[in-house]
């Protein structure tokens, strides 16, 4: 996983884009902090471009430094997994193979045919030396973070970066197909020319409409600004791109089709039970999710490279603790300085050794993959939970303990349903309304930018402290001890509501308009992912020198659950914390997690109660005026 960022510039400007400097307005560097390069070549008479890569290095016995470069002078930056789809050897980088790949195609349609067949979360640019031609692009899903810059007037850069760089404005880059962009050879008036290869079917994110029969496509993609004259956008007649996203069943229920009712006296877990005693086809299919859930989670937890979490040589005192699994360092920098409760600075803290981490609020998304991960990984291995909570208000009433948020309560409670004979460490991750402040407005607003709802604010603040992973170990024999996640790999259970009707909208939805409305709503969710949530996660997550993982979004999940109607995921008619993601519920009853199985869905906002923080007349939608300061007050409503 990288940090990646194309500048490209016309030759008269280049002292404005000294890179240096640039860096140092953006948390690019953050996302790599294994390797960092640049390059810089002349792609015309009067335009240059340099390319930077900053390498997370996670696969492969050898780093790929980006830019990846080839005899043939092409460039790679690949901020992406390759899971599936093109053969990656244990052994090789994925950006080497890719590199490789690409190298061999001559026409438009075997470069796009290339990223078709990914399997797996990416972004990316391309420089293709002998055509003279830039590629980008992002998964159907946008899993990965791109944005880009398109420039207003000859003075500026066409700029393609991971996240932002102050002042220029930036917009995430559709995930709607491939990109390529050809640049005039000599000096002309337009700069740029950017073709869109669609995805077969593919729509603009929270429509329905079809991007490649969409008349205003040049409109939407400045989203309703008016169109630059130095960028001029097509879209491809004749080359959409196959993609991973498949068709939605719209089948409706026959009209015979029901489920028992739940009796008056009878517990959600006895109807569970109930289901899979009766039902041989349910209890089939919750057994198919399972595996493809599982093959997932092997899949995101497999062929790691390992990193010392410590060394000798870079800490006064490290103590590995291979028995279990812990280490003992020095506080190295000034965030493991905030980690003693009550804000209290600590002489030193303890690192795991975990490979894997999970965001884990104990709800029956994040336990699934708690309790699949167990099944993939060596069982002396340690897997670190990492639980946020946000400091209640105190109450005339008094109250005993400021962390017991909704979400810590029920991370202990699917604590206790995981095997216990692995080391699971439960980190408390406790964070004061200073600190979330202070950090917010001098860091995580970055990060959240160019999304900027209260939704984004509580989420993308709520996920960066969690997935920093310093707080309080909860667990074991060191409880009650600083702590600091050292895991690189930070499993995720985003994707899971979108498909499997978990949001309380599709009850409202349900309530409406019945099958018909819910299966419109689900195809929504799905279709609208890549510009509400992943891009933002991506920053957010990856800022730690991490890299998410989402289990629920791998392919192989997504086909599964695309291709079984609605009414056999889920029923609203039954009440919540029973009726929504049905199916999920019963795969994890197999599992053992049974108090777990029936938790109502409770987004992280409200279980973390960083909302309680702010003010609650907010609404979700509105713009978040903590979010849009002095540094980012030029981007108004219509830059979301």
């Amino acid at each position: 996983m990288c940090g990646i960022c194309l500048l490209l510039f016309e030759k008269e400007n280049s002292e404005k884009f000294n890179l240096d400097d640039i860096l140092k307005k953006s948390r690019l560097c953050n996302r790599g902090p294994d390797k960092s390069k640049d390059v810089k070549i002349d792609i015309a008479e009067h335009l240059s471009a340099v390319f930077t890569g900053h390498v997370l290095h996670l696969r492969g016995d050898e780093m790929a430094v980006q830019p990846a470069q080839d005899s043939q002078g092409n460039l790679l930056l690949w901020n992406g997994e390759i899971f599936g789809g093109i053969n990656v050897p244990e052994s090789k980088s994925d950006t080497t193979v890719l590199l490789e790949l690409l190298g061999q195609c001559s026409s438009e349609s075997q470069i796009t045919a290339v990223f078709a067949q990914v399997q797996g979360p990416w972004s990316f640019i391309y420089w293709q030396a002998d055509t003279k031609t830039l590629w980008f692009g992002r998964d159907v899903f946008g899993r990965r973070s791109l944005l880009w810059h398109l420039p207003e007037s000859h003075d500026e850069a066409f700029i393609l970066c991971s996240v932002q760089i102050k002042p220029w404005r930036f917009k995430e880059v559709p995930a709607v197909g491939i990109y390529k962009m050809t640049c005039s050879q000599t000096e002309s008036q337009a700069l740029n020319t950017i073709t869109l290869f669609p995805w077969k079917c593919a729509v603009w994110p929270g429509t329905l409409d079809i991007v490649q029969t969409d008349p205003d496509f040049a409109t939407k993609i400045y989203s309703c600004e008016k169109p630059s004259d130095i960028v001029e956008f097509k879209i491809s007649d004749d080359l959409a791109v196959s993609s991973q996203l498949p068709i939605l069943n719209k089948s409706l229920p026959s009209a015979d089709y029901t489920l028992p009712e739940l009796t008056p006296d009878q517990a959600y877990l006895d109807y569970l039970q109930n289901l899979l005693d009766t039902n041989s086809y349910l209890r089939t299919l919750s057994r198919q999710l399972t595996g493809v859930l599982l093959e997932a989670v092997r899949t995101r937890v497999f062929n790691q490279h390992v990193i010392e979490p410590c060394s000798d040589d870079n800490s006064t005192i490290c103590h590995a603790k291979k028995s279990d699994g812990m280490n003992v360092e020095a506080c190295m920098d000034g965030a493991a300085n905030d980690v003693a409760e009550n804000g209290i600075p600590c002489d030193s803290h303890m690192t795991t050794s975990s490979r894997v981490a999970i965001l884990f609020s104990g709800g029956i998304d994040s336990t699934m993959i708690a309790a699949l991960a167990d099944k993939c990984l060596p069982i002396d291995e340690p897997i670190d939970l990492l639980n946020v909570a946000f400091e209640l208000k105190p109450k005339p009433s008094g109250r005993k303990e400021k962390w017991d948020v909704p979400d810590r309560l029920t991370g202990y409670t699917a604590l206790a349903e995981l095997n216990p004979d692995r080391q699971w460490n439960f980190i408390e991750v406790n964070v004061t309304a200073e600190e979330l402040q202070k950090t917010r407005s001098e860091h995580i607003q970055d990060l959240v930018y160019p999304l900027q709802t209260v939704l984004d604010d509580s989420i993308g603040c709520a996920v960066w402290f969690a997935s920093r992973g310093i707080g309080v170990l909860g667990n074991g024999q060191y409880r009650g001890t600083n702590i600091c996640s050292k895991a690189r790999v930070i499993l995720c259970g985003m994707g899971a509501d979108e498909q499997l009707v978990g949001y309380s909208r599709h009850r409202v939805r349900y309530k409406e308009e019945g099958w018909k409305g819910l299966i419109n709503e689900i195809e929504l969710e799905v279709t609208r992912i890549s510009s509400r949530n992943l891009g933002r996660d991506d920053r957010i997550i990856t800022d730690h020198g991490k890299e998410s993982r989402f289990p629920f979004l791998d392919e192989r999940v997504v086909q599964f659950l695309s291709s079984l109607p609605v009414h056999e995921k889920a029923n609203l008619d039954l009440p919540r914390g029973l009726g929504e993601k049905l199916l999920l519920r019963l795969s994890a009853t197999e599992l053992g997690l049974h108090q777990t199985a029936t938790l109502a869905k409770r987004a992280i906002q409200f279980g973390s109660r960083i909302a309680k923080l702010e003010n609650n007349k907010e609404k979700a939608t509105d713009i978040c005026s903590r979010l849009t300061n002095v540094s980012h007050n030029q981007n108004k409503t219509e830059d979301l």
